[in-house]
């Protein structure tokens, strides 16, 4: 039994420091996205009235719509400004863009994509913590939820409410804070300010978590955190909810 435990253990300690190294060396160019964006997308819609090679490039509300190469039904909306990530304090300003309505008004594109209407429950936006991501600028993942992410969250969401608390049940292995939107106005319910209240009180830091927004089967939208835990293997990457090739639509 003392050996299992030691192996046990060596093992975790296996894992953690697998963790660490990809942490420091496996993420590659961090400023690949900000790259495109700054360098690509943005002057060429400028000079070209072109967004290429993003979908959209909207330079009054300051955000692009750019196709990620990971999966066949994933976009990307993205600041046109350097903002790092969740931790990012502009985020936290009362000028701050409403990052997260905006990337919910291009969730249609993925429908495009597909070929046929999707449901908003079907549809999730996410954004992973600083240490869950592989970019240093912010990105909001549009895809389809995986479909046991959409079961477990059917059946859980008459018991979320507008209070941040641990849900009931583990989503992909990882324990996630669930709490319901009073609407569905995303400009004055801004996801990243209601977190940010929360983690302020926990006496915590944002730059841990990751954060999600779904929406329930009867049309109220719920937001979803879920916090670094290295013994569990957990980055704070709210993007595992996500199925890049929406096995809910049928593909």
């Amino acid at each position: 039994m003392k050996n299992l435990f030691r192996l046990l253990i060596i093992l975790l300690v296996i894992l953690l420091l697998a963790t660490v190294l990809w942490w420091f060396f496996g993420r590659g160019n961090s400023n690949a996205l900000w790259q495109i964006v700054s360098q690509q997308c943005v002057p060429n819609q400028q000079k070209n009235h072109g967004p290429a090679p993003c979908l959209k490039v909207d330079l009054a509300e300051g955000y692009v719509l750019f196709k990620d190469s990971k999966g066949s039904y994933h976009d990307l909306v993205m600041p046109t400004e350097k903002v790092s990530g969740i931790e990012s304090s502009i985020l936290q300003t009362a000028q701050a863009r409403p990052y997260f309505a905006l990337a919910w008004n291009n969730r249609e594109h993925i429908s495009t994509e597909i070929g046929k209407p999707l449901k908003d429950a079907w549809v999730s936006l996410a954004v992973n913590s600083k240490y869950g991501r592989s970019q240093n600028q912010l990105h909001i993942h549009v895809a389809c939820l995986r479909q046991d992410v959409y079961y477990a969250l059917g059946e859980q969401a008459q018991k979320i409410d507008q209070q941040w608390r641990p849900l009931s049940v583990k989503l992909v292995g990882h324990q996630y804070l669930a709490r319901k939107l009073v609407g569905t106005d995303l400009t004055k319910e801004d996801p990243f300010q209601l977190l940010r209240h929360y983690v302020v009180d926990q006496g915590d830091n944002i730059s841990n978590y990751g954060l999600a927004l779904t929406v329930s089967p009867q049309g109220e939208m719920l937001l979803l955190a879920n916090r670094l835990k290295l013994t569990d293997l957990n980055l704070g990457s709210a993007g595992e909810i996500q199925d890049y090739q929406c096995g809910l639509a049928g593909n």
